[in-house]
């Protein structure tokens, strides 16, 4: 019998690619990436992964955020501005529209708790998680929040998962892990739990492509 959801954060709950939030920011600003994003995003995200276990409290985390923002726009051609948006970026961290939730996550993290389900997030992220989840309004879905830059362990290592199902006083084969990446899956499937592929943009046709698509599957 299932019990508990565990939920990726990164293009799960939140959409993660530039295009929901940063080619907004830079055309109210009258600017346009000068070369392709989508090899700069790479690069940057690419570079975070690589540092965000470093990022154990708010100053490092910060500073991480900043340089992955320079590293982006530097890859996309934008040198002059670089270093002055980056600093704004992080500046309106908290500001939950550079954090885009995915359209139907909080409807399905309500349904999901009135039918009697725990939830526990398990990403790969730094310390501002905890506090992004408060800003955009999904923190209190939760019962624990497994973060790995705040755990010392990162997906696909099980540790993070099973961090999240003792939080939450269950069986592996009790729990359903919802996440967009290979990590998600390795992971889950290393710790037991069963892996649910998600895709917000809609391109894996092996993927859920609407977060509600987790009710049916429960159902």
């Amino acid at each position: 019998m299932l019990r508990a959801v565990l939920f990726d954060v990164g293009n799960t709950l939140i959409l993660a690619s530039p295009r929901f939030w940063l080619l907004p920011f830079l055309q109210e600003r009258g600017l346009r990436p000068l070369q392709d994003p989508r090899p700069a995003a790479l690069a940057a995200f690419r570079f975070y992964e690589e540092h965000h276990l470093e990022a154990r409290d708010l100053e490092r985390a910060l500073g991480l955020w900043r340089e992955f923002h320079r590293r982006l726009f530097l890859g996309m051609g934008l040198e002059a501005h670089a270093e002055a948006l980056s600093q704004e970026l992080v500046e309106n961290w908290k500001n939950p529209r550079f954090w885009p939730v995915t359209p139907g996550a909080e409807a399905t993290l309500r349904a999901l708790r009135k039918r009697g389900y725990l939830l526990a997030v398990v990403s790969n992220w730094d310390a501002t998680l905890p506090e992004i989840l408060e800003v955009v309004g999904l923190r209190a879905y939760f019962q624990h929040l497994a973060v790995s830059a705040l755990s010392g362990v990162a997906k696909p290592d099980p540790r993070l998962f099973q961090e999240a199902l003792a939080a939450l006083g269950v069986a592996p084969e009790e729990a359903v892990h919802v996440g967009d990446a290979e990590a998600d899956l390795l992971g889950a499937r290393a710790a037991g739990v069963r892996p649910l592929l998600f895709d917000p943009l809609g391109e894996n046709p092996r993927a859920l492509h609407r977060l509600e698509g987790v009710l049916d599957y429960l159902a």
